[in-house]
């Protein structure tokens, strides 16, 4: 592995500590996902997320914005892959989860990487569409939350700078020296990896590792186990000027904003659940969201905390 840059155990700290904390984020999660409902009186509804920390806040965020609002509320985060999640959807166990736009057009409508829309408008109204008009299970993809959460293919900024790689085009040219820390799905995901190659043809590593896990990917960067990771634009980690995004300048990837998808019947029941939502996606940016990622993934705070601190701040909930 060529330009190896050592890290202090502060800097590992910041950039490698999600290994632990997201372990225990899915112990706690785990523990609470299919608990019982908040104990109110009012309408029910039963929220779902997929498992990751992101996915998780947002399930909580709902899932509190509805209980300030009088919903006795159950929790089902920390379920499944997408997949999961949108049987979950079809068979009543949940009525309603974040989603990505992107993520639904490639994983639930299964479009191939040559016709991605270019335009987060493009992406979002052609899924919408599809819940729409399904025929199974009539549902909704409400409005998208104002940021996105994409692929971030992940150096340390100093090894990138020493080797003068700013884009993707720059990393495939020189992979053949390099270690790239990917997971499972993103070298099955039309896509992921194949993706990739298609459209930077030279890209070739040295040795590919498989690491599931988030927090060790980054800290495979952290302690030089890795030269390159694959994160996501929104990873708490990324605030720290000691790792960088490497540029992908023929746009390959669909737009991933985040948006609740829910149940048709659930929103004819309840009209302003809607609105509920919406209240928690548009409190949001990519820059709080990264904040909020980063106190679950390395401060190691609760989840659930976070996802009230922040809710009662922009004045979703009162309580």
């Amino acid at each position: 592995m060529k330009n190896k840059t050592m890290l202090n155990r502060r800097d590992f700290l910041k950039i490698g500590g999600a290994g632990l904390a997201g372990a225990a984020l899915l112990g706690v999660a785990g523990c609470g996902g299919g608990g019982g409902g908040s104990g109110s009186s009012g309408p029910k509804v039963t929220v779902g997320s997929k498992k990751f920390t992101e996915q998780i806040l947002l399930g909580e965020m709902y899932a509190q914005a509805f209980e300030d609002k009088g919903y006795d509320v159950k929790r089902e985060l920390n379920l499944g892959s997408e997949q999961v999640m949108d049987k979950a959807l079809q068979d009543g166990t949940i009525d309603l989860y974040p989603e990505y736009t992107g993520t639904a057009y490639v994983a639930i409508l299964g479009k191939p990487p040559e016709s991605y829309p270019k335009t987060e408008k493009e992406t979002y109204e052609q899924v919408a569409k599809f819940y729409k008009n399904r025929k199974d299970t009539p549902m909704q993809m409400l409005e998208p939350a104002p940021f996105e959460n994409n692929y971030g293919i992940v150096m340390l900024t100093k090894t990138a700078e020493d080797m003068n790689i700013e884009t993707l085009d720059d990393l495939a040219a020189k992979s053949g020296d390099l270690v790239f820390s990917s997971y499972s799905e993103f070298q099955n995901r039309s896509d992921g990896y194949d993706n990739m190659k298609q459209n930077y043809p030279k890209l070739d590593f040295k040795e590919i590792k498989i690491v599931n896990d988030l927090g060790i990917r980054y800290k495979a960067l952290a302690e030089n186990e890795a030269d390159v990771g694959i994160g996501f634009t929104t990873d708490g980690q990324l605030a720290s000027p000691k790792l960088k995004v490497i540029k992908d300048t023929k746009v390959i990837w669909p737009k991933y904003y985040p948006a609740p998808v829910v149940l048709q019947s659930f929103l004819d029941e309840n009209p302003d659940a809607e609105k509920i939502l919406n209240s928690v996606d548009q409190s949001l940016n990519a820059k709080t969201m990264r904040k909020l990622n980063g106190q679950v993934d390395l401060a190691q705070e609760d989840y659930a905390d976070v996802a009230r601190k922040h809710l009662k701040e922009a004045g979703v909930v009162k309580g």
